[in-house]
């Protein structure tokens, strides 16, 4: 009893440390994202009184173009880690050699929250490193990013804005330049689950990617996806495979046994049999944001698809910190667009690709909830 008494006063004054630390960092982001507000205010201030045009509000205050009616001052923030996955598929997730928590996960109905939410910070710097699941390590790349998460509405849009500190560049070895994604530094997607998806409000976005996406350990290629070219040409597929969701398979290889890829890229189901998973909700809203303040509308179920979806953003680097803002309608009525409604509480995922990374290079949340005017939710979007 003395000895666990030990252990537990030990454990416990590392978790308090853990916290400690975790909170200071949070501050510091704080207070770097307001200084970089404050300094880009004040450029806008100078820029304005100088050509004696009317001031505008900049990307790093918030307003801009996009929420311009927003007062972002008012909307409490969410504090969220997001950090490093590597090589970890939701088919790795659910396999009990790979992942001990593959049992709660599978069979107790537990989220990713439940068991890791503290670890966050500790799991994205193991993976970093390099190992198991990230046998392509980037050097000086950060296992986490500590971002500030806002979001209102008023009766017809959402809003959201997201905040980080830039992480600098660090060259990824094994692309000519260092650079995945040239053209774009970074690129934030936000996903909003729909329904009947498998353990989709327990693990958010990890249920659309596979172990034979790009990048992933079961990639098949290109010759093997020309090779089967009537599910090539239903995927729009040529060298690689988006992200998908098992239910738009007829199989998904989870364990591996015996040699067998994991994963289903070819296991496609009837293009009616999307149609209708589609019909009835079963997919992945997802919006993307690019460097340059572009945005693209769409959902993920058999691969990753733009629909006719509204929405408009806008991106800003300044003082070492991004900023984007982006909106969309509450309820567009395009395929693919999950509407948001008072009362209802939904599983959400952001995801940050930084310094020019592509595909699986990114930084993650866990599952996450979301809800209209409902602070019992970790992101509570609040009416303006």
């Amino acid at each position: 009893m003395a000895s666990l008494a030990r252990i537990e006063a030990k454990e416990a004054g590392e978790a308090e440390a853990a916290k400690a630390a975790q909170k200071a960092q949070q501050e510091a982001v704080q207070t770097q994202i307001a200084a970089a507000v404050e300094a880009a205010v004040a450029e806008e201030r100078a820029k304005s009184e100088g050509n004696g045009a009317s001031q505008t509000a900049a990307a790093g205050d918030g307003g801009g173009n996009v929420a311009p009616d927003i007062d972002w001052n008012s909307v409490a923030a969410t504090d969220l880690t997001l950090f490093y996955p590597g090589q970890a598929s939701f088919e790795w997730v659910q396999n009990g050699k790979t992942h001990g928590g593959a049992r709660p996960l599978t069979k107790g109905g537990d989220a990713c929250t439940t068991c890791h939410e503290k670890e966050i910070e500790a799991i994205g710097t193991k993976i970093v490193a390099g190992g198991e699941i990230e046998p392509t390590p980037i050097p000086g790349k950060r296992g986490t990013i500590n971002a500030s998460i806002q979001a209102a509405h008023d009766d017809e849009n959402l809003y959201v804005r997201i905040q980080w500190p830039d992480g600098g560049h660090n060259p990824a070895p094994f692309v000519d330049g260092g650079k995945m994604d040239p053209d774009n530094q970074i690129k934030v997607a936000m996903m909003i689950t729909g329904t009947g998806i498998e353990m989709g409000e327990t693990t958010g976005c990890w249920s659309s990617c596979h172990a034979d996406n790009t990048y992933m350990p079961f990639d098949p290629g290109a010759e093997a996806i020309a090779a089967n070219a009537d599910v090539a040409a239903q995927l729009e597929a040529k060298e690689t495979i988006t992200k998908y969701l098992t239910e738009s398979r007829t199989k998904v290889e989870v364990k591996g046994r015996r040699g067998k890829a994991q994963g289903g890229w070819d296991k496609l189901k009837t293009a009616e049999e999307i149609d209708q998973l589609l019909a009835d909700g079963t997919f992945l809203d997802l919006l993307r944001v690019y460097a340059d303040g572009t945005a693209s509308n769409g959902y993920l179920l058999d691969r990753r698809v733009a629909n006719d979806g509204e929405m408009s953003a806008e991106a800003n680097l300044s003082g070492g910190v991004w900023t984007v803002v982006f909106a969309r309608p509450l309820a567009s009525g395009a395929p693919g667009d999950v509407p948001l409604e008072p009362g209802k509480t939904y599983t959400v995922g952001f995801a940050i690709h930084d310094d020019f990374a592509a595909a699986r290079f990114h930084h993650v949340t866990l599952n996450t909830s979301f809800a209209l005017d409902d602070d019992a939710t970790q992101i509570n979007v609040i009416k303006q």
